[in-house]
């Protein structure tokens, strides 16, 4: 059978069962949703929305003296990778990426059309029928990794009426090295819908 594959999917396949080979002393089903996210380290184990992930990377986001990890989780159902954010005031509230964007599907002509909405505070894109109205823009630091050395870029942000959805757009560069745009869309998480299978290290 493994013949019959292409490299690419026997590479794949073989990365799947290695992750899965790496599930050691997995957690007790009835504990499983009692651990919280802020539990879970490198190495860790979740389960959401019928998928099963692997913690592969944390780095981490700061504004204004704010911090909040990202999660870079590999997805074993189909080998893809996925990115989780959690951040905690009085509970904690998670964002899971869920597609990678352009300027043109959700209706911007580009960056300068995008700094006139930031400059007015107002403006809005909009996907796939949803509309997303301006929220806020700010300038955050990205510490890859769990490095010392932080990148900074700026962030806009694009909100859905109930909070729930968000289109983020990632500015990074400058006017002399030329700007680099990534637009995403991510959606709220329930916190209590995330099983954890294996908290990995710290």
């Amino acid at each position: 059978m493994a013949s019959l594959l292409q490299p690419d999917q026997r590479a794949r396949f073989a990365e799947q069962f290695a992750a899965a080979r790496r599930i050691t002393a997995p957690m007790p089903a009835a504990e499983r949703h009692r651990v919280s996210i802020e539990d879970v380290g490198l190495g860790g184990f979740l389960r959401f929305e019928g998928n099963l992930y692997e913690v592969k990377t944390i780095s981490t986001y700061e504004r204004e003296g704010a911090r909040w990890p990202e999660l870079a989780m590999y997805r074993l159902n189909d080998g893809t990778t996925q990115y989780l954010e959690w951040e905690k005031e009085d509970e904690v509230s998670v964002y899971v990426s869920r597609e990678k964007l352009s300027f043109r599907q959700v209706g911007l002509k580009g960056k300068e059309h995008l700094w006139e909405i930031s400059q007015a505070g107002s403006g809005e894109v909009r996907y796939k029928g949803a509309r997303y109205r301006y929220h806020d823009d700010s300038r955050v630091v990205f510490f890859r990794d769990g490095g010392a050395k932080g990148t900074p870029f700026h962030q806009y942000l694009f909100s859905s009426p109930d909070k729930r959805e968000f289109v983020g757009v990632e500015e990074w560069g400058d006017e002399d090295s030329g700007y680099e745009h990534n637009v995403i869309l991510s959606t709220y998480l329930d916190p209590r819908a995330i099983e954890v299978i294996v908290k990995g290290g710290a």
